[in-house]
């Protein structure tokens, strides 16, 4: 049987797809432990608030791969469908958020605020995004192209330079 190492199989992935979630799952480990710290406060219901808390984490991740798969759809599309494609994609995202913090609310033991908040480690993983790709960058041993000067630009391809005499 052929294992592939964890660096083969990681760079498989799409890589913001993977820093994306790497990120999720990092500010989820760390929302946890914070979270079970609590675990030590008399008459608190540690385990009921790490549950919130995982669902959200598994919520944003799921969240995190469908907006990516619809993305990945919709570029191959004409605009207008491209543009239905994400809007239906983005509605169906927070009508499920919607329907998950409802039947949370109902529920008498499960936290809707933990879950809220950790379902924003989407958000906050994808402002965190500059931090994973030079920590995934440095794993796997890549550098990023070094950028160029507009006007660097404009001489490699004049051709996309609009004329200034018009």
């Amino acid at each position: 049987m052929y294992l592939m190492s964890l660096k083969t199989v990681l760079k498989k992935e799409n890589r913001t797809l993977l820093e994306l979630r790497s990120g999720i799952v990092f500010l989820g480990l760390l929302g946890l432990i914070i979270t079970a710290a609590f675990a030590f406060v008399p008459d608190f219901s540690a385990g009921w608030l790490c549950i919130s808390w995982i669902f959200g984490i598994l919520t944003a991740l799921a969240s995190a791969t469908d907006m990516y798969r619809v993305l990945d759809k919709a570029l191959d599309l004409p605009e207008k469908q491209a543009k239905a494609k994400i809007y239906f994609g983005y509605l169906r995202r927070y009508v499920i958020l919607g329907i998950m913090l409802a039947v949370i609310c109902i529920s008498s033991k499960l936290n809707p605020i933990v879950f809220f908040i950790a379902y924003m480690t989407l958000k906050i993983s994808a402002y965190m995004q500059p931090v994973t790709h030079r920590v995934f960058n440095s794993y796997f041993g890549e550098t990023d192209p070094a950028s160029i000067s507009q006007e660097e630009y404009d001489a490699l391809h004049p051709e996309l330079v609009p004329d200034k005499d018009k």
